[in-house]
Parts: C-alpha cells; structure tokens; sequence
C-alpha cells in the first residue's frame, strides 16, 4: 500500500470521516484530483468494508465533457463498482438564476449528489478537494469580503454526509501518485481559462505570494483554516442549541422568536439566520452578508416587507416572529358578486356557504348578519390598503392592517383574507367580526360560512 493511501486512511480515521460498512458515493469529474479519491477508496474499500458507487455530473458546457463522461464510466466499470451519470443545462440555469456558471454547476452537483444519496440510502458523499483547493478558497473568500465562517475555506466534512478525504494531501503529491500507479486522468481545459478568478488565484497570486513573501504560503493558510474551522464548529453547536431553543420548522418554512433571538449576540444570531436557512434548503454558497443585514434589520424593525434569497426563498417579519420560507406564487387580488343564498368559489381555493339560518344553528366562526340591516347584493374581496370596519365598543373605524397584525396572520394570509362589502363600506372580517350595529338582534341571521381560508 502506498504512502499516500496509509496518509489518507490517517486522514480518515483522524477526522472520523468514515466507519465500516457505509455505502459511499464518490464524486468523479475525471480529473487527477477525483481519480486519485476514486483508486485510494477502492484500495481501502476491503480493509474498510465499503459499499462504493460512482457518479459524475454532465455539465452540458463543452464538447469533450461526454467523453470525460464515458471515461469515468469506463474506469468505474473496470472496477466493478455502479456508475451512476446525473446532467442538466447549467448554462440555462445559471442565466435563469442570474449566478456564475461556477456557482450553478455546483448547486446542481450538490443537488444531484445529495439526491443520489437519498434514493440509494448511502451514509456518504466523497469530494475531491485537496489542500491546494483549500488554500485557494481561502484566498478568494478573503479577497470577496468573507467573514470568519468564510476564511474557514473547505470543511473535511459538512452536514453529517459531506467528506473530502484529500483535504491534507497536496496537488503535487497526488499527481506523484497518479504517476507511480500509472492511474489515467483527463484534463478540464476551463481551469486555465484566466476568466474564472479560481484560475487567477491559482496561476497568478498564489505563485506570486510563493516568490516573494512566502515559499510555503498554501501551507500556512491551510493551518489558519483549519483552525479557524475548529472554532466554527464550536459556534456552530452553539447556534443549533438556541435554533432548537428559539426556532420552529415546518416543511420548507422556518419560524424564529423574535424575543429570544433579541436576546443574544449579533454574532450568534447570523449563524442562527444560516442554520434556519439550510435547515429549509436555501444554498448558503449564494447567502451574502448582505442579505444576513437584510434580516438583522428586518429583526430590528428598521425594515419591512419581504426580502428575496438565494433559490427562491424569502424573509419577513410577522407577528412576535421570523419566517423564512419557499416564495410562492402569490394570489391576485379579487372581488365577487354575492346576489343571495348559495356557493361561491374563492380564488385561493376556499369556498362561501349564504344561507338563513337561527342564529343558535350556525356554525362556529360563521358570520351572523341581522337579514333586516343586510341584504343583497353583498361584494366579497380581497384587501386593500387603508381598508378600516367599524368595530364595537370603538371610537371611528379600525385598521384592517391592524386587526391582522393583532389575530397573527401571517403575510401572504392578509392579501387574500375575505373581507365583506356592502354599497362601498367594509362590514366584516371573514371569520373575525362584523361591523358595529350589524350583530342580529332577532332569532333568525343571514350566515356567510367560509372554508379553507389562507394560512
């Protein structure tokens, strides 16, 4: 066995990056880095009882990327593991989503790899990164702005699933190795095009450093890295803990106590913001400090509205909370004629029952209208701004805004919760109240019984 496979296994065992018997799946673009990973896991495949699969992902970019394809397929065939091929137009996406074609090729490898896992119950994703990569990452993360999380550069293992077995071992000592063992290896012609900034870093300002200020340079910010990583971890703990504390999941949406979030550290609370924000799926590759100081004002009430994340997602402040969530389509503002007794379709999906009925008879939540005060016909719509009803007990008429706020509905609920019209002036709240001097006074009510009304 080689010397760099006994240093990987180290590696391995040192950073608890793998256990016996997990099924794993190796990340092959066909590069020196990625076949160096794929022959050092199959030699340790026995030693370690390993399940090992193969994937590569087809970019759709360049011409000779098919072949590059065939090849990984070809060389995992030769050793007898599954080879599995994922592919979309990444220049599509990344014009759609308005990102590098960098940053879109990555977020759907990840997806992919991720997805892969998923369906074949594997227990890891093995990645390529070596220390060359690391002390590159570094280097443009720093020269981008990035914050401490950002200079931690590439983590050895992410999210429980991630690994990057290579991160200690340099680029020279895996293409010495690729010689020695005679292991075949295809070149990406885009990494030396000088319009990625990874290329500039890598064939420019590293080489630089390397002459005139320090020869072992990638030694040295791959030390800082990695301790810089370790106390990421740490705040990391730490920010799950209070996301536990103070944070509520559903589904693709994440809900913060405002109170408690108040409570603690800036700090700690950008790293709460992160957690919530994967926890939901956002990529936290695209998340900018800039949108973590959209959500810290939105927290602050300096700022209103929703604010747009990376993939779709979205951040607003509602009633004692923070919510990210999944951006849907949102519900267009309508308005319909109510000409008497019968069913009525809403827009959002939910229904309107008009019928006469004894005011004891009516169901809960219903609106009880007195049939000598109100008659047809009736306009039932969605809200508009400055809309007001006058309320019992009140002075003057109140803000529907207000009312909202007051009974916790969330954003989107608000712009299509039913309200009820009559000759121009608002006389109830679907659900919530009708106006002042409209409450039947007799036995018998005009009932409006709505259902499936927005969350």
């Amino acid at each position: 066995m080689s010397n760099l496979i006994l240093r990987v296994k180290k590696d391995i065992i040192r950073y608890e990056l793998l256990a016996r018997g997990e099924r794993v799946l190796i990340a092959v673009s066909g590069g020196p880095d990625s076949m160096a990973l794929l022959e050092i896991l199959y030699s340790l495949q026995k030693e370690f009882t390993l399940e090992l699969f193969v994937a590569h992902y087809y970019h759709c970019l360049r011409p000779e990327a098919l072949q590059e394809a065939l090849f990984v397929k070809r060389e995992a065939e030769r050793r007898g593991l599954p080879f599995i091929l994922g592919a979309s137009p990444v220049r599509a996406y990344a014009c759609r989503e308005k990102i590098s074609l960098e940053a879109a090729g990555r977020e759907l490898r990840y997806r992919f790899f991720e997805r892969i896992a998923e369906e074949l119950g594997l227990t890891k994703i093995a990645l390529a990164h070596q220390a060359d990569d690391l002390a590159e990452e570094v280097l443009l993360r720093f020269i981008r702005g990035a914050g401490r999380r950002g200079l931690a550069g590439i983590p050895v293992k992410r999210g429980g699933i991630f690994i990057r077995p290579l991160l200690m071992i340099s680029r020279e000592r895996i293409l010495e190795f690729l010689e020695k063992e005679e292991i075949p290896y295809v070149e990406d012609p885009s990494n030396r095009d000088p319009r990625f900034l990874r290329n500039k870093v890598r064939h420019l300002l590293i080489p630089f450093l390397e002459k005139h200020f320090h020869k072992r340079v990638k030694e040295c910010l791959k030390r800082t890295a990695l301790l810089v990583a370790e106390e990421e971890e740490f705040l990391s703990c730490l920010a799950l803990e209070n996301l536990q504390k103070y944070g509520r999941k559903e589904k693709y949406t994440f809900h913060l106590s405002v109170k408690g979030l108040k409570n603690l550290p800036l700090a700690l609370r950008r790293r709460i913001y992160l957690e919530a924000l994967k926890a939901i799926g956002v990529p936290l590759f695209r998340v900018r400090l800039s949108h973590l100081e959209q959500i810290e004002r939105l927290l602050q009430g300096k700022t209103r509205g929703d604010i747009d994340l990376p993939g779709g997602y979205l951040a607003r402040r509602e009633p004692g909370r923070l919510v990210f969530k999944a951006a849907s389509a949102r519900i267009p503002s309508f308005e319909i004629e109510i000409n008497g007794p019968g069913e009525y379709l809403l827009p959002f999906g939910g229904r309107l029952k008009v019928y006469y009925a004894p005011c004891g008879e009516a169901p809960q939540g219903a609106l009880l209208f007195d049939p000598q005060k109100v008659s047809f016909p009736l306009i039932v719509r969605s809200p508009r701004p400055g809309d007001r009803i006058r309320v019992a007990g009140l002075k003057g008429r109140k803000k529907l805004k207000k009312i909202f706020w007051e009974r916790g509905l969330s954003h989107e609920a608000r712009r299509s919760w039913p309200v009820v019209e009559k000759e121009g002036e608002i006389i109830a709240l679907a659900r919530f109240l009708v106006a002042e001097g409209l409450i039947p006074q007799g036995e018998k009510a005009l009932v409006l019984e709505f259902e499936n009304l927005p969350s």
